[in-house]
């Protein structure tokens, strides 16, 4: 399977809103009211489209204090799973906080994820507990730190 991961535009929200209701609400039975948060708005947005531009993945990137981010909303299209659609969004995403200074990012994983989080590099943080009717780990993942180069010098 052939795919693209980017950061989403504006114009990309109703895709991926679409593609989230499908995996969270229609097949995992969370609540809509708990799917849209109302923290879209102020997140950084990753999707994955395949060869003919349907949107098959997507993840979300909220910037939260002290240099942490949070990664959550991570949606993949049943028939794309395990095919590496997952970990392209999150490592875009880990990319994009890196980018915006964040030197940790943190997940809270459903139980059938944290082998998908951990070969990625996440480590558990604490005991199982329960959202949105699911349960879930903590997981968190330092991110590498990047280097800033100077106009004219050198390292």
């Amino acid at each position: 399977m052939s795919v693209s991961v980017r950061l989403a535009i504006a114009a990309d929200r109703t895709a991926l809103h679409a593609l989230r209701r499908r995996v969270f609400v229609d097949e995992q039975g969370v609540a809509a009211d708990l799917e849209l948060d109302g923290l879209d708005d102020e997140s950084i947005h990753a999707l994955a489209h395949d060869s003919a531009g349907t949107v098959v993945g997507t993840g979300r990137l909220v910037a939260g204090p002290k240099g942490t981010a949070r990664i959550g909303r991570m949606a993949v299209e049943g028939p794309a799973r395990g095919n590496g659609v997952g970990a392209a969004v999150l490592a875009l995403l880990e990319s994009a906080a890196a980018d915006a200074g964040c030197r940790r990012c943190e997940v809270h994983a459903q139980t059938h994820a944290v082998g998908f989080y951990q070969r990625a590099g996440y480590l558990a943080q604490g005991p199982p507990f329960f959202e949105a009717g699911i349960a879930h780990v903590a997981m968190v993942k330092d991110l590498p730190r990047r280097v800033q180069r100077r106009a004219g010098g050198s390292l």
